[in-house]
């Protein structure tokens, strides 16, 4: 057989198996619902889990007992509102009217003088027999107890300097002390004197003997007393 002839049979008994074959492997990507495209998309569906229903009530139930959690943990805890001491003024006022000169004391009518009372803490100015004035005072604690008699203002000084080393106490003592600018101070014996006392607490005045026997006060009775006295005024501690 001549070779064109053998031709002639062979190649179109090839083209008709590779025209099925080219149809077969560009068939799937002519159409949009294909085989090639449902396993693109079955694969990407397993590559990408649908999601889980979304508990719409859970989650706003979670942030609300988280909003609860955060305003507890920073809302301020409420403190409760101190009880005010009452002001040895308001007191002091309150006891005037009803205040009367120490039993047993004998004075001119018209004579200013001054009485102390160790038990009641209180200190009076007075005309003749008529209180002037009531202070809420502290006088000398235990074992530097104020003495109780009749004295008289020896020596006044507007502005003090108080130093423990002179009644023989050292300054690093506990007892010890060192006090500058103690107002309106009136001694009425040696190392004892009116004065102004701006270290102790309010509420000594009028309860509580915390001096080493000098008569303390607010600086508003000191300078009450101060503008009151003089040289010679005498002064009665007595209770």
């Amino acid at each position: 057989m001549k070779r064109s002839s053998l031709l002639r049979i062979v190649i179109p008994g090839l083209l008709i198996p590779l025209s099925l074959a080219l149809l077969a492997f560009a068939l799937p990507w002519t159409r949009g619902d294909d085989s090639s495209a449902g396993l693109a998309d079955e694969n990407s569906a397993e590559a990408t889990p649908s999601p889980e229903p979304v508990d719409v009530a859970k989650q706003q139930g979670d942030v609300f007992q988280w909003w609860i959690a955060v305003a507890t943990a920073t809302a301020p805890t409420p403190t409760a509102t101190p009880t005010p001491w009452p002001s040895p003024y308001d007191v002091a006022a309150e006891d005037l009217p009803s205040a009367v000169p120490p039993p047993g004391v004998t004075y001119g009518p018209d004579e200013r003088w001054i009485a102390v009372n160790v038990t009641t803490q209180r200190a009076y100015g007075l005309t003749g027999g008529k209180v002037e004035h009531v202070a809420l005072v502290t006088t000398g604690m235990p074992g530097f107890e104020t003495k109780t008699g009749e004295y008289r203002i020896n020596y006044r000084k507007q502005t003090e300097t108080m130093d423990s080393e002179t009644i023989g106490i050292p300054r690093d003592d506990p007892l010890g002390y060192y006090l500058t600018d103690v107002y309106w101070t009136q001694y009425f014996y040696p190392t004892v004197a009116l004065h102004s006392n701006y270290w102790q607490p309010i509420s000594v005045f009028g309860h509580v003997a915390s001096s080493h026997g000098c008569v303390g006060m607010l600086e508003g009775d000191a300078k009450w007393f101060w503008d009151f006295a003089k040289y010679g005024t005498r002064v009665v501690v007595y209770g």
